[in-house]
């Protein structure tokens, strides 16, 4: 393991996250057919379903997933630059359906009953489950930022869900005002894909030097650090020098008001007024997990690291953005865990010992068209029974690498995207 090299990632599938199957049988054979409702269609959701019925032959798998094509948030900071197309980001379902024997409802759920064991569908019809999957997401907070509401995130699109919001971001950028500057807030963690507050303002000072020279980008950040900071940074003084300013936590960077008439952010450094405003939400499970009782405190829905079981409800199981284990939230950690937690089900159901898990979270970042940066991880659980790092790095792009480097990168990531959409959707 200590000899990963991202440069290999593509090789393995979905940019080596495969790992914890390897090794167990393609299928698991049982005479009894438990019933499995998978609710979420996105990065988790899809690769459970998938590596479920990888795992074992009988198990009957619905998902529940209202829509017929999913839109990757994953490359969608190149849309709003027009770096690429929401074309590239959509996938239907169809391939996931045939190819594995899944059943999808295109249909909501909007209740669970967790002593029933059924889940109530928009229609008011009723479904039972064994065990149930929810894969709901993130939601955006409105209740942690004086001014921030569903009325002026219409205005001031979030673009953490990819699509509509997407190209209204990018719209909002074609039309700022000459030698204006864009603000970008940053939650705190945790927050889905921690590193791409960071991309987002690399494209944004790339797209003013190719359309509006004088702008710049500030970033009001509510942490103190950021995944891949000295390589961001790096790329920031050598690329942009003095286009993309960050006021950090200790510096009063946390936003607490906005103003959306003035166009203004308030935070502990001050009020600042913004020509183009991208407030990146506080964010929290979706609103069914909270519902069923699936959150604590945090408002995310703490699970076992080693089967994804809820340690709050018994008999469901949380993947993706919404679990709270230790992983980063993003698309290579959602797709990781749910082919752990599939393997920890059919072998539960199987009557075999559940595998220890090992996690892969590999993520890039695009500062230039031709110019990336990245970071691997490799997870596992420590003597505790926790998520810990067990080798930090691996393959991480050097700080101080040249630019023929950053360019293999670059093409490195959109191979390592083309894995990882072909892993989960096919």
């Amino acid at each position: 393991m200590a000899n990963i090299s991202r440069r290999n990632l593509t090789k393995l599938i979905g940019g080596a996250v495969a790992l914890p199957v390897i090794g167990a049988p393609a299928i698991l054979r049982a005479a009894n057919t438990p019933q499995v409702v998978v609710i979420g269609g996105g990065f988790s959701g899809s690769t459970f379903c998938k590596y479920l019925r990888r795992a074992h032959s009988t198990v009957q798998i619905t998902m529940v997933e209202p829509a017929t094509r999913f839109t990757s948030c994953v490359y969608s900071n190149e849309v709003v630059v027009g770096l690429n197309t929401l074309k590239h980001l959509i996938v239907g379902y169809d391939s996931l359906v045939a190819n594995y024997g899944i059943l999808h409802l295109t249909t909501s759920a909007v209740s669970v009953d967790p002593v029933k064991h059924t889940v109530t569908l928009e229609s008011g019809d009723s479904l039972p489950y064994d065990k149930l999957v929810m894969a709901p997401g993130m939601v955006y907070r409105f209740d942690t930022i004086n001014g921030w509401s569903k009325k002026v995130a219409k205005k001031w699109p979030v673009a953490w869900h990819a699509g509509p919001e997407t190209t209204a971001l990018a719209a909002n950028l074609a039309n700022m005002k000459a030698g204006g500057t864009a603000i970008i807030s940053v939650p705190p963690l945790p927050y889905r894909c921690p590193p791409a507050p960071y991309e987002r303002a690399s494209l944004f000072a790339w797209y003013f030097t190719q359309n509006n020279p004088s702008a710049s980008v500030l970033i009001l950040d509510a942490n103190e650090n950021f995944a891949m900071q000295p390589l961001f940074e790096e790329g920031w003084a050598n690329l942009y020098p003095g286009k993309v300013m960050r006021i950090s936590q200790s510096q009063g960077g946390l936003v607490t008001a906005v103003n959306s008439n003035a166009s203004t952010v308030t935070c502990g450094a001050g009020t600042f007024h913004g020509d183009l405003i991208n407030i990146i939400s506080p964010q929290k499970s979706g609103p069914l997990a909270e519902a069923t009782g699936l959150t604590d405190s945090t408002l995310w829905c703490p699970v076992d690291p080693k089967t994804f079981a809820s340690k709050q409800v018994a008999d469901i199981h949380v993947i993706g953005d919404s679990a709270n284990m230790g992983l980063p939230k993003s698309g290579t950690s959602g797709n990781a865990g749910a082919k752990v937690a599939a393997l920890a089900m059919a072998e539960t159901f199987l009557g075999h010992q559940v595998t220890d898990p090992m996690f892969i979270n590999c993520c890039y970042s695009r500062m230039l068209p031709d110019y990336s940066i990245g970071i691997m991880d490799v997870f596992g659980l420590d003597a505790n029974g926790n998520v810990a790092i067990r080798y930090k790095g691996q393959g991480t792009t050097p700080v101080g690498a040249s630019l023929k480097y950053h360019r293999a990168e670059a093409n490195i990531s959109d191979k390592w995207f083309t894995s990882l959409m072909a892993d989960t959707f096919t």
